[in-house]
């Protein structure tokens, strides 16, 4: 059942209609969008989905954070990616058709826009034109997927940490998370972790905490974000 009381507008999108895909796309495909979806709330740890699951629509991110993750060793995931606001999934399975290819899931209490798969093929079927719009979504995630594994190849353990942190910090610099968090997000042993972050605090441009880092200097950091 559709949570909207009301007619719904462009307002009951917020924040989406103003950061990510959804905000670069005409009113019109906003207005069927907050028409067709519904905000649901997941607590930190909870499954949106399974890698090998039936498509069940897209996800646009409102606040909080998604994890991604990938079971590319048997049943053991691998993370893949830390979405934030704005982020927007499941715009392949329409286009491709298929199972889920990823699993998603929350890393923190996160707010998420979901639109059901039905309404989405609805929408395609009556205005093929829409299809663009999708693309660009996938063209989206493809693009991060190919600039995350340049940033693993290319980079210093201690640019990519620096990149992560940058990526991941609240308006007050804060990151929370502890060092097995980063290491599982950009692929890097929790030894590695250890001394790049220990290399980062003795340079001053990080404070730490327990399960929270504090960026100090964000000029320096982003300077060290671009090490090779």
């Amino acid at each position: 059942m559709n949570q909207f009381r009301h007619k719904p507008s462009l307002a009951d999108l917020a924040p989406l209609d103003r950061v990510g895909w959804l905000s670069t796309q005409p009113d019109t495909f906003k207005t069927w969008a907050a028409e067709n979806g519904r905000w649901r709330r997941f607590v930190a740890g909870e499954t949106l989905y399974f890698a090998g699951d039936e498509p069940n629509g897209l996800f646009g991110l409102g606040a909080g954070a998604l994890d991604l993750t990938f079971p590319l060793l048997g049943d053991e995931p691998v993370a893949i990616h830390r979405a934030e606001p704005g982020f927007w999934i499941g715009e392949g399975t329409p286009l491709a058709g298929g199972r889920r290819l990823v699993s998603l899931s929350a890393a923190a209490e996160s707010r998420v826009f979901h639109i059901p798969q039905a309404a989405v093929r609805e929408l395609l079927a009556r205005d093929p034109a829409c299809w663009q719009m999708f693309y660009e979504q996938s063209f989206n995630n493809v693009t991060t997927a190919v600039t995350l594994l340049a940033e693993a190849l290319a980079l210093s353990p201690r640019a990519r940490l620096a990149r992560l942190l940058l990526r991941l910090a609240d308006a007050q610099g804060r990151v929370n998370g502890n060092q097995d968090d980063f290491g599982r997000l950009i692929g890097m042993t929790r030894s590695s972790v250890r001394r790049a972050l220990g290399s980062l605090v003795e340079a001053g441009v990080l404070r730490t905490g327990y399960r929270w880092l504090e960026i100090a200097d964000v000029e320096r950091l982003e300077q060290i974000s671009r090490e090779a």
